[in-house]
């Protein structure tokens, strides 16, 4: 109808923009023009638990001063709520990202997610949401930031894990519950166990994974899709854990996805409860500037 003319409207300009600098050009483009032209990388920053659109600014800077033409959006639909279902924090992020690309009124070529925490499963979550399917073919590059996609069933850090079951109790949530897949008495009709079976991550043409062994927060394991040894000994869980990374792993080999593991070590001053409870290294992935600016600079070619 005259609203999808209107939304095209833009896109065709921009085209014609494009064509019309290229032949008073004599053929060489802008850079301005030539990115219209091609269309918009859209990248999307999605935040963790109790966090926000501008948890992920010091990431979103560093890619933009490289990429100065690429569309960042910080996401903020989630921004009050990250204790409910993961599926429909899922949702929220998948209208949030179909609302910005309407907005843009103009044509689109890649869509890059980059995620910390819990931001990753809600990204994952959003992928696999019908609304995403559109864009299925834009799909370029899945980055997660310290994000436990095989939840915390095999955490080493006691303080985390009490702090998770205080959490639990005290406001009953549900993501919580669901990250540490005691959700269901079936381990298969768990969130976490049901999420590694949509399909999602292997539409990307790059999977990156960044994990510390000193971030408590997110099992290392976890964070990089890996079989923990513990799960080869128990009875309750490892059959579970092992199909969970098949899951997640299979349809990446099948796709020809390229996946990339990153290993982060930090030199950590924290004292106290931070040091405690192994909180640092997992906010060190979001705000220490030296890592930051190291990995854009070394993997900018994923984002390109």
């Amino acid at each position: 109808g005259s609203g999808a003319a209107q939304r095209a409207g833009p896109g065709r300009a921009a085209r014609e923009l494009g064509a019309g600098a290229r032949a008073a050009l004599g053929g060489e483009l802008p850079a301005s023009a030539a990115m219209l032209d091609e269309g918009i990388h859209l990248i999307v920053f999605v935040h963790g638990f109790q966090g926000n659109q501008y948890d992920l600014r010091m990431m979103k800077n560093a890619l933009a001063d490289i990429f100065p033409h690429a569309e960042c959006l910080l996401s903020s639909s989630n921004e009050k709520d990250t204790y409910s279902d993961i599926q429909a924090l899922g949702a929220n992020l998948a209208r949030e990202i179909d609302r910005h690309v309407q907005q843009l009124m103009l044509p689109l070529s890649k869509i890059s997610i980059m995620a910390h925490s819990l931001g990753g499963i809600i990204a994952r979550a959003c992928l696999a949401h019908p609304v995403m399917r559109r864009f299925r073919d834009k799909f370029h590059t899945y980055c997660s930031l310290g994000s436990a996609h095989l939840g915390y069933v095999y955490s080493d850090n006691s303080f985390f894990d009490g702090g998770m079951w205080f959490l639990k109790k005290l406001k009953n949530s549900t993501a919580l519950h669901q990250f540490s897949l005691s959700d269901s008495k079936n381990p298969l009709t768990t969130f976490m166990f049901r999420l590694s079976e949509a399909p999602a991550l292997h539409h990307f043409r790059h999977v990156l994974l960044v994990a510390s062994p000193q971030d408590g927060y997110a099992p290392f394991h976890s964070a990089r899709m890996e079989v923990h040894a513990r799960s080869l000994k128990d009875p309750k869980h490892g059959s579970v854990h092992l199909a969970m990374v098949e899951n997640l792993l299979r349809p990446l080999q099948m796709s020809g996805t390229n996946l990339v593991r990153f290993e982060v070590h930090f030199h950590i001053q924290a004292k106290g409860l931070d040091k405690t409870i192994k909180r640092a290294a997992h906010i060190m992935l979001l705000d220490s500037l030296p890592f930051i600016q190291h990995f854009v600079s070394i993997n900018r070619g994923y984002f390109e």
